[in-house]
């Protein structure tokens, strides 16, 4: 991986439960830098949620909500064996991402926004899946991370152990996934952000799979 340049930046979102048994997801630029928080099945039926409450359903396909600290809403509409989509809170659409043995997100116009290919090294450890984020002119925009176990936290290049600030590494929790890690070689644009926490949310709330290695 390329040496991080200024600018660079790095998103951890780490899953836990709520009270409703609901499984969330806080992303965070750094230490007491909430960026924003996804929370399953937010949009769901009356039935879902009980389904989610009584712990039927840990996680899997639903209408997940994404808030920004500023309370901006981004819809993560997680489906099985359909594109997932991705809407404002006011409805207008995003993009929508086809899954795949490599995923792809497609604009609201029909042309590529970015992809989602395993790493040819190390896509699948015990600890983690590992994603490269390509733009359509195949340039690497950095990395995903999906947390497996929580030594997952403590992998990193040394490239970018500078760029991890806070605790990399705690106790298990009795959740599919513990979450997500982005390690971008530029802070990325709103759009690009969006599709990016929209595929973080897909992945450790919704468990779609972005690589083959991941099912």
């Amino acid at each position: 991986m390329p040496v991080p340049q200024d600018g660079a930046a790095l998103i951890e979102g780490r899953v836990a439960h709520k009270s409703s048994n609901a499984l969330t997801i806080v992303f965070a630029g750094g230490p007491g830098e909430s960026l924003a928080t996804g929370v399953q099945g937010a949009g769901d039926g009356i039935a879902a949620k009980a389904a989610v409450l009584f712990g039927f359903k840990n996680g899997g396909t639903g209408r997940h909500r994404l808030t920004y600290g500023n309370g901006d809403v981004v819809w993560v509409e997680s489906k099985s064996g359909q594109p997932t989509g991705i809407t404002r809170g006011d409805g207008s659409p995003v993009a929508r991402i086809e899954r795949g043995d490599t995923s792809t997100a497609i604009g609201p116009d029909g042309a590529p926004l970015l992809s989602f290919v395993p790493d040819p090294a190390d896509a699948r450890t015990p600890d983690l899946f590992r994603i490269l984020l390509r733009s359509t002119s195949e340039q690497e925009l950095g990395r995903l991370d999906v947390i497996r176990r929580a030594a997952g936290w403590s992998i990193a290049d040394e490239l970018w152990n500078t760029y991890i600030w806070w605790d990399r590494a705690g106790e298990s929790l009795p959740i599919p996934l513990l979450g997500t890690r982005l390690m971008l070689h530029t802070a990325p644009d709103p759009i690009v952000r969006d599709v990016l926490l929209a595929a973080c949310v897909d992945i450790a709330l919704g468990l779609r799979p972005y690589i083959s290695a991941m099912n």
